[in-house]
């Protein structure tokens, strides 16, 4: 009885969210995500010198003395960017973290200018402060790159089909039961399981 010819299975594709480069693929080789970063390190700046202010029992506050507490991260941060897009040269993505942690020491660096200029700069505070800063610009930067790292993934049981399909490819043949079809065509006993008598 004469097997039925079989239809190759159609082409496994996948094309991942992301699909451009294994480094960095969500910077799309584009320049800085300005829309981005602005808010985002402005609402952890904010965000650190409200937990700084309440360590310290300040958060109560007048704004006049909010505003004292914000402008040297802010005047810092300002600094950050600016130097960071000098020191890329045009490479500059400032949502990763590589240059986020430049920008990060140089907020950190005005924060504690105007806590020395204002005579309150102490060990405890510098150290509370740089962690503070860092955990918020930072943090930001670390979940942004995973959740985009994540888009540029191929889904394992893809890769796995993806694989198997290229390993076919390289044979010469479609499917791995060609291989067997083959031996079938050529020797009908052996691919019955029995052997010839003499």
């Amino acid at each position: 009885m004469a097997a039925a010819p079989r239809q190759d299975p159609p082409r496994l594709a996948y094309t991942p969210a992301v699909p451009d480069g294994p480094d960095r693929p969500w910077t799309r080789g584009r320049r800085t995500r300005w829309w981005l970063v602005v808010p985002a390190d402005l609402v952890s700046v904010a965000v650190s010198v409200a937990l700084a202010a309440a360590s310290t029992k300040t958060l109560a506050d007048t704004p006049a003395l909010w505003w004292s507490q914000l402008w040297g991260p802010l005047a810092g941060l300002g600094l950050g960017w600016l130097l960071a897009l000098v020191v890329a040269r045009g490479q500059d993505h400032l949502e990763v973290p590589g240059p986020g942690a430049l920008v990060t020491v140089v907020a950190w660096a005005g924060w504690a200018a105007s806590r020395t200029w204002t005579g309150r700069l102490s060990l405890d505070w510098a150290l509370m402060s740089l962690v503070l800063l860092g955990a918020t610009t930072l943090g930001w930067r670390v979940l942004y790159g995973y959740a985009k790292a994540h888009d540029s993934m191929v889904p394992k049981p893809v890769q796995r089909r993806l694989d198997a399909q290229a390993a076919r490819d390289l044979q010469g043949r479609q499917d791995p039961r060609d291989a067997q079809d083959l031996q079938a065509a050529q020797d009908p006993q052996a691919a019955q399981g029995t052997t010839p008598e003499r």
